[in-house]
């Protein structure tokens, strides 16, 4: 026998839920946003140094040392100048803000867990094997080959940060920066 009616569940999110959709849209934003910005920033180094703006190429080349060996002869180039990373750097980033652009068309916003994270092994792997075969002499790796195995990797990790910042903004971080007032 079915279910009264008044045993049915909405499935669409009333009114009150708006607060936490704007909140979702707010923390994709951030996220995608910042990561196109990081990824800006590559390329405003070389155009810097090229346009004469030294100070502000150096302390963008500077900056990406700490996390790049950058060594021009494994990077891409523009403007005549290697990028403020190299190519598996910056095929990494490119499919982070790719991933994080396009996670809305992939997965609800409103969907805060992560994928279960042998993906994240499984995505790993295309860069690893370039990283060893190469390593070992057995495969001359090149900027395509660093660049596109390293943006797989990026690209499924924002399916990891996404769900997570979302998850911060909507539940976890809501008291976070908002004033309470003491009680007496």
């Amino acid at each position: 026998m079915p279910d009264s009616i008044y045993s049915y569940v909405p499935q669409y999110p009333d009114a009150s839920d708006a607060r936490v959709s704007r909140r979702a849209l707010a923390a994709w934003a951030l996220v995608a946003g910042g990561a196109l910005l990081f990824l800006a920033l590559l390329l405003v180094a070389p155009y810097a140094a090229a346009g004469g703006r030294f100070g502000l190429a150096g302390a963008l080349y500077n900056g990406f040392s700490v996390i790049c060996h950058q060594q021009p002869e494994r990077s891409f180039h523009a403007w005549g100048l290697p990028l403020a990373v190299c190519a598996r750097c910056a095929g990494l980033y490119a499919g982070f803000a790719a991933g994080a652009v396009l996670c809305p068309l992939v997965r609800p916003l409103a969907r805060t867990y992560a994928p279960a994270r042998g993906w994240l092994f499984l995505a790993a792997a295309p860069t690893s094997v370039d990283f060893l075969l190469g390593l070992a002499g057995l495969w001359e790796n090149t900027h395509l080959s660093r660049s596109l195995t390293a943006a797989v990797l990026g690209a499924v990790a924002a399916l990891y940060v996404v769900p997570g910042a979302v998850d911060f903004a909507t539940s976890r971080g809501r008291g976070l920066f908002q004033f309470r007032a003491a009680r007496s």
